[in-house]
């Protein structure tokens, strides 16, 4: 008789399979008490470590400290303390140092708002993360990492984003597997960290990610004096109100510019705040006796004296330093790049200044060769602030010759009014722009253009009679008739900001030859159409709390003349030829007419924009006609939808009450959300008997007097992220192709609500998504959410999705 099997006998690739299926809190249990697997559920526990700080308050009851915002005591706002922890175990165990793949580094605060704080905002907060022995241990622990190929900095702490950088990106680091993606998103790093590696080969970087970064890294390094309303994070000063990427807002101080401030504001000098977050740091070690001990019997790898010495010898010996960190970051990397990513970058920081910085780097990058490019992108669709300089062109002039001279470019993003010019060039460069779209109709497989966001939505067609907007619309035209037609292997298409829709259909019936697997498309208005009727009328009839002097810009679809498209019948001739025909006349809506070219290829489908967007368990009329193109896609595989949510109940919006709710039903002892699998999706609600209510009509009985509270059954039966996923599936599962629906499975929706507090002093409104699986019969499979964009789990699933990255 053969011995039972045991994890023992178990081959160790099979061992390593099933801890991979463990949950956190289960492998960290695992990791403590099984000998056996205590190995490989720390190769996955110490695969991805984060470096976080927190926020702590010290109770100083002795000297009557009053209370203050969060508690009596004073807070330190930027406590470095879970960070060192990390960094102590990384600097001394080298063994479980060398399992750490994926390094990040962010602040604990919610990411800035990029449209209320990320252009007033400054990132080099120079009393954060100050203090020397936490950047000698930083040292020690990148000597043991020396299989980090990925480096995060989120919203980074100036000081050790600074280190981070200059520690992964020096030639003398000790490493098995070289860095090879860097994402720099909201944070800056110094001119000392810039000089440390300005001596430096390459950085052998592949892939770089910048995204939401300040128009400091376009400056001069010592040109960023705090203007008018701008501040930086601070471990003291100012208390500030900022959003708190849950539709709310937190609290946090700041250290801000004293133009404008009321006399009677406290405006502390920024010694004080340094003296003060010394204090801080002093404290914190006091609490880290261990780990103090360690890192003072480990001195710096260089004191002041010698820093000083390398400044005067590279000064002697080198040319001047490049005038910015991000031109420093393109030449650098210039002979490995493989991906170069530019997201929504603030080119200036007010729309009164210059584009002098921006136009200089634009230049200065167009000259540049990366002999392996193969993804190119600039998005900028969110501000104006983010708005190229005029003049800077894709396909004529600027960068005619950059993409000539990058021939394997497979990933292209732009915004769709600077690929061509609205006068026509020369025609040598028409000649040139020709056989560059020729070569890159082979080679584009991924194709995402935005436009800039336009107030309150997007108009059916561009009808604009200025001379700026009449330019901009031969522009975005120019783009549609002369490159899309050509493109043949594109299978991902992205759209986004404000293309008025007719310019989408057009470009999407462009794309007919394309074998489309993924279209995105996102706006301020729903671009499938507007379900709320002329200004929003109907929504304004549902929700009371709608101000009625506020006119969302939104036209009356065709009703009529899309229910007679339906009977006439949709069809393609076999040997289309694209035709451009703008306008919006009485024809199939949206939907229908991307599903008569792309149906049979799209898997994923993307139609986000809240203006106009379907009202969740309220439909109108014109909701049917709008969506029922859907059912046509019979390889759908994923929907992102926007609905909208109701949520005024007796005489207020209950937004807040709601996010809480779904927070409240997290798992505190997991970071991510728990899957939910109900047995059976509930049937169709059923009129009720009236023999099951009491007969109150005999005079001789009074009805007993009930008192409970109404708004606590409706977030009950309405909210709950049960009830919320069972209401989606009975709104759009009847759309979904039956196909579709009964692969195994089913088709995963991700329906997106936007929800925020509502105040006097102003709103903070972000977006929610509910993740869920309609099966055969729109049965619920299972659901997860909803989920802000923050949430720990969806934060760390996005950025390990991100292509080309």
């Amino acid at each position: 008789m053969s011995a039972p099997l045991s994890l023992e006998s178990l081959p160790s690739e099979l061992r390593q399979l099933i801890v991979a299926h463990l949950a956190t809190s289960a492998l960290k249990d695992v990791a403590l008490t099984s000998r056996i697997l205590n190995q490989h559920a720390t190769d996955i526990l110490w695969q991805d470590v984060c470096l976080v700080d927190q926020w702590t308050l010290h109770l100083n009851e002795q000297s009557n400290q009053p209370w203050g915002h969060r508690g009596r005591g004073e807070p330190d706002e930027h406590d470095d303390t879970p960070i060192i922890q990390k960094l102590y175990i990384l600097a001394t165990n080298p063994a479980i140092a060398a399992k750490v793949h994926v390094l990040t580094h962010r602040c604990h605060l919610p990411a800035p708002n990029i449209f209320n704080e990320l252009p007033r905002m400054h990132f080099d907060a120079d009393n954060l993360s100050q203090d020397a022995r936490l950047h000698v241990l930083l040292k020690l622990a990148i000597r043991n990492m020396v299989n980090v190929h990925t480096l995060r900095i989120v919203y980074g702490h100036w000081k050790l984003t600074s280190a981070l950088l200059a520690g992964f990106l020096t030639q003398r680091r000790p490493h098995k597997v070289p860095l090879r993606k860097l994402w720099l998103e909201s944070c800056s790093f110094s001119e000392e960290a810039l000089r440390s590696l300005l001596p430096s080969k390459g950085t052998g970087l592949e892939s770089i990610r910048l995204r939401r970064l300040g128009s400091d890294w376009l400056d001069a390094l010592h040109n960023r004096r705090l203007r008018s309303l701008e501040f930086r994070l601070s471990r003291s000063g100012l208390y500030y109100q900022m959003h708190n990427g849950v539709g709310g807002f937190i609290g946090t101080t700041i250290h801000c510019s004293p133009e404008d401030l009321p006399e009677l504001w406290s405006h502390p000098l920024l010694e004080e705040l340094a003296e003060k977050g010394k204090a801080f740091d002093a404290v914190m070690w006091d609490r880290l006796a261990e780990i103090r001990d360690y890192v003072d019997a480990h001195p710096a790898e260089f004191d002041s004296a010698q820093l000083q010495m390398v400044r005067a010898h590279f000064t002697a010996t080198n040319p001047p330093a490049p005038k910015t960190p991000m031109h420093w970051l393109f030449e650098s990397s210039a002979s490995t790049l493989t991906s170069l990513n530019l997201d929504w970058i603030l080119w200036r920081r007010r729309e009164s200044d210059s584009h002098n910085s921006a136009s200089y780097l634009l230049h200065t990058l167009k000259g540049l060769k990366f002999p392996h490019l193969r993804a190119f992108q600039v998005r900028n669709a969110v501000l104006p602030l983010t708005q190229l300089p005029d003049n800077v062109y894709l396909l004529e002039d600027t960068f005619l010759d950059f993409l000539e001279a990058h021939a394997k470019i497979q990933c292209l993003g732009w915004p769709m009014d600077k690929i061509y010019s609205h006068l026509k060039p020369s025609v040598d460069v028409q000649n040139r722009s020709r056989k560059l779209v020729a070569h890159l109709a082979m080679m584009l497989t991924d194709l995402r253009i935005d436009a800039q966001y336009t107030g309150h939505g997007e108009p059916l067609t561009d009808e604009s009679r200025t001379t700026e907007g009449i330019q901009e619309r031969s522009r975005r035209r120019r783009f549609i008739e002369e490159f899309v037609p050509h493109m043949r292997k594109i299978e991902q298409i992205k759209l986004e900001g404000g293309i008025p829709r007719d310019e989408k259909r057009e470009l999407l019936r462009a794309l007919h030859w394309c074998p489309l697997k993924k279209i995105v498309m996102i706006g301020v208005s729903f671009p499938a159409g507007n379900t709320w009727g002329p200004g929003g009328l109907q929504l304004k009839a549902l929700d009371p709390g709608q101000v009625s002097e506020f006119v969302y810009n939104l036209e009356e679809e065709d009703f009529e003349g899309i229910i007679a498209s339906y009977r006439r019948g949709f069809f393609v001739p076999s040997h289309f030829n694209f035709e451009p025909d703008y306008g919006w006349p009485a024809q199939a809506p949206l939907l229908q007419d991307i599903a008569l070219h792309h149906a049979s290829t799209v898997e994923e489908l993307k139609i986000c924009g809240y203006n106009g967007c379907p009202i969740l368990s309220f439909q109108t009329n014109i909701t049917s006609p709008l969506l029922g193109g859907l059912r046509g896609y019979d390889n759908l595989k994923q929907l992102v939808i926007s609905f909208w949510l109701l949520t005024w109940y007796e005489d207020s919006y209950r937004d807040t009450e709601i996010i809480q709710s779904w927070i409240d039903t997290r798992s505190p002892s997991s970071t991510a959300l728990t899957v939910v699998t109900p047995p059976a999706s509930p049937s169709r609600d059923q009129p009720v008997d009236p023999a099951q209510f009491p007969n109150f009509s005999n005079p001789g009985v009074a009805p007993r007097p009930q008192d409970f509270n109404r708004w606590a059954v409706a977030l009950k039966t309405r909210f709950t992220p049960s009830a919320l996923a069972y209401r989606v599936a009975r709104d759009i599962g009847p759309f979904l192709s039956p196909v579709a629906k009964e692969r195994p499975g089913g088709v995963r929706v991700r329906a997106s609500f936007c929800l925020g507090a509502k105040e006097e002093r102003g709103s903070a409104s972000d977006i929610f998504d509910l993740d869920l699986r309609i099966g055969s019969g729109d049965q619920v499979l299972e659901f997860v959410g909803p989920r802000e964009e923050g949430e720990t789990g969806r934060w760390w699933l996005k950025h390990e999705e991100r292509r080309w990255f």
